[in-house]
């Protein structure tokens, strides 16, 4: 209710401004608090009524009328319309330059969340932010630093540290929420000081720094009450509590924090190994672009998987426990004098030798060893040690090929003074020597596979005279190229224990092996051959040609077609098709000789039946088949030309031998015929 006196109320458009406030959390940046609606404070005494005659009837209750006429309401003006528009217009740009404010300022620092959750925790700081953390716990300093993203140990030695344990241990310290805080004007009022609260002598430092700066805390005596204890920042006033589980976060040595793998290469980098031990020297290399090899204390090749085997028991291995960083006399743990001594080379031509000493009691089975470049001593596991008792031959290669057959490209076989060459280009076999034939690929790849299959029985280290003499005398030679790398096997006869002695690419060791991978067929040229001996076009025969004794039958292609070359004989259609298509491709059921010194045995001396046949074109030669014998399954045959003796099968022989012509028959005269011509 308003007296007489009164003006009333102006009603305007703008009754409320919004107002901002600065944040007052002590921030070096500003806030921004919620806005709040206030009325104008300082309205006009006299204010032009904006609506008309609405002033005069804002009156003192007693002098109204009790029945007024209703106000008749007035449209708003199109002026005033256009302003109304005009500020809510102002208030939308407003408030979007209100929220690209907070955006650019929060965009790259604390958003309003961090800085509402930092101001809960005790340490105020971003794990990611951080570049190095010192921690001081009962009279031990541990300190890391991170640099191209990696954590290292750089107090109270240079180590390698585990990079998950320390980011979860400053994870955790930011974590840690901040509880009741004593201020200094507090302690001074009750006339206590920080000693009271254990920060004369601390039980634990942090140290934290970022691109911000360094920062320091100490870490007090428990709280007389509840879990907590006291923390409070270096050269400041205010103690604050927090939870006593923050001082398992402070380690009371490096090796709470320190990488226990003993080797940080992976295997693909390792390229040599050498190893001492009281049983004898072991030195592997892998040259680049090869496989791995032993050169002590047999030079011999390795084999691939038990090196792999090997490398990978020898990068498992852990520190079990860190004894000491300081330079000591190593004579105490047995080092200065190593039972065993492991050196790692790597391809970016680094080293790393860790030498073992003696026996260690705590912990137990375990023993004192160290790294030759650095002052730390520590113990490993005794059982991993004895990976370094294996028997030299379990790390030789034992397959007498040592090649995968499917990247040999050239192939020898010898013996005596037989001799075979084959080539393979583009996955296709073919026989060079004795002569160029076509090979039967399956035929070669067997002969690879069964060799690339034969074990070594037995290594012959030191060969005595009679074995040295087996090796002079060698029958057998193979050589093959792998990745345009020549290799040799030399191979003796065999032994009376029915075994073979095989000597590869001249190493002083020989091999002992099974006799029975080998035998005179792998050095036939004929076993290799394909059994395809001829293949003719139908459309370029021009002319086929058979003769058996004296006798002879022919035919001529004409215009895509086959006619008789005697004028009495007719062309046998259904012959003629039989053998061009089985001259398409003419198979050889099986090879008999290469060579031979007689054909007589074959009836090829004297062929009991012929067949020639001329081909079309200037380049290309007539064949001429030769069949000779019956056999058991078929006929002997041959290719004129060709010292090869082959059989084909009986189905073959009755196709080739079949007739091309046939004599044409004369009709017989009629009785009445007869009758007339008398």
């Amino acid at each position: 209710m308003m007296g007489d006196g009164d003006s009333g109320y102006e009603i305007r458009e703008a009754g409320y401004e919004i107002r901002d406030a600065r944040n007052e959390m002590g921030d070096t940046r500003s806030g921004i608090r919620d806005a709040k609606c206030i009325p104008n404070a300082s309205p006009n005494p006299n204010p032009p009524s904006p609506i008309p005659n609405l002033a005069s009837q804002i009156s003192h209750p007693a002098s109204r009328n009790p029945n007024p006429p209703s106000p008749i309401p007035h449209p708003p003006s199109p002026k005033k319309i256009m302003k109304l528009k005009l500020t809510t217009s102002m208030l939308l740009i407003g408030a979007v330059t209100l929220g690209a404010f907070i955006w650019f300022f929060e965009r790259n620092g604390e958003t309003s969340h961090q800085k509402k959750q930092r101001n809960k925790t005790v340490f105020a700081v971003y794990p990611e932010s951080i570049h190095s953390i010192l921690t001081e716990r009962a009279g031990a300093e541990t300190e890391c630093s991170k640099a191209s993203g990696t954590w290292r140990l750089v107090r109270p030695t240079d180590a390698p540290v585990n990079t998950g344990i320390v980011e979860k241990m400053i994870a955790g310290m930011a974590r840690v929420e901040r509880g009741e805080l004593i201020a200094a004007e507090t302690l001074a009022s009750r006339n206590l000081s920080a000693s009271d609260y254990g920060f004369d002598d601390p039980r634990a430092k942090i140290t934290f720094k970022n691109n911000r700066g360094t920062f320091t805390w100490l870490i007090g005596r428990n709280a007389p009450l509840g879990d907590k204890l006291y923390i409070m920042a270096e050269g400041a006033g205010d103690i604050i509590a927090a939870p006593q589980t923050l001082l398992n976060l402070v380690p009371e040595d490096a090796a709470w924090i320190r990488d226990h793998a003993l080797f940080r290469d992976d295997m693909a980098s390792v390229c040599g190994i050498d190893l001492r031990r009281p049983t004898g020297f072991i030195q592997l290399r892998r040259p680049e672009g090869h496989e791995w090899i032993m050169q002590q204390p047999h030079k011999s090749r390795a084999d691939v998987v038990s090196i792999h085997a090997l490398l990978e028991k020898i990068l498992a291995a852990h520190v079990e426990k860190f004894i000491t960083d300081e330079k000591t006399d190593l004579t105490i743990y047995g080092i200065e004098s190593p039972a065993f001594e492991l050196t790692l080379f790597t391809q970016d031509e680094k080293t790393q030798t860790l030498r073992i000493g003696k026996p260690c009691q705590d912990p137990p089975d375990t023993r004192y060893a160290k790294w030759t470049e650095s002052d730390s001593v520590f113990t490993v596991s005794e059982e991993w040690i004895k990976l370094f008792d294996i028997e030299t031959d379990q790390l030789r290669n034992r397959h007498i090929l040592g090649a995968q057959p499917a990247r040999i490209t050239n192939l020898q076989i010898a013996r005596g003074e037989q001799q075979i060459d084959l080539t393979q280009t583009n996955g296709t076999w073919q026989i060079t020597r004795p002569a160029r034939w076509i090979a039967e690929s399956s035929q070669v790849k067997e002969v690879l596979q069964t060799l690339a299959q034969v074990m070594v029985l037995d290594f012959v280290d030191a060969p005595s005279a009679e074995q040295a003499l087996r090796m002079t005398n060698a029958p057998w030679s193979i050589r093959f190229t792998e990745n345009e790398t020549i290799h040799t096997l030399r191979i003796s006869e065999t032994t009376t224990n029915k075994l073979r002695l095989v000597q590869r690419n001249e190493e002083p060791s020989l091999y002992a092996t099974d006799a029975s991978f080998i035998d005179d067929s792998i050095a036939n040229p004929l076993f290799y051959r394909t059994k395809t001996v001829l293949q003719c076009d139908p459309t370029k025969i021009e002319k086929i040609t058979q003769q058996e004794g004296e006798k002879e039958w022919s035919v001529q292609s004409k215009e895509n077609s086959f006619i008789s070359t005697d004028p009495t004989r007719r062309i046998q259609t259904e012959a003629v098709f039989d053998i061009t298509t089985k001259l398409l491709t003419l198979q050889a059921a099986s090879y008999v000789a290469f060579n031979p010194d007689t054909l007589t045995p074959y009836g090829l001396d004297k062929p009991t039946f012929r067949i020639s046949i001329t081909l079309n074109g200037t380049d290309t030669l007539g064949r001429v088949i030769l069949l000779g014998n019956v056999t058991k399954h078929g006929r002997f045959a041959m290719l004129q030309g060709e010292n090869v003796v082959f059989t084909i099968t009986d189905k073959t022989a009755e196709i080739l031998t079949q007739k091309v012509t046939q004599p044409i028959k004369t009709a017989e005269p009629t009785p009445k015929q007869t009758a007339t011509e008398h």
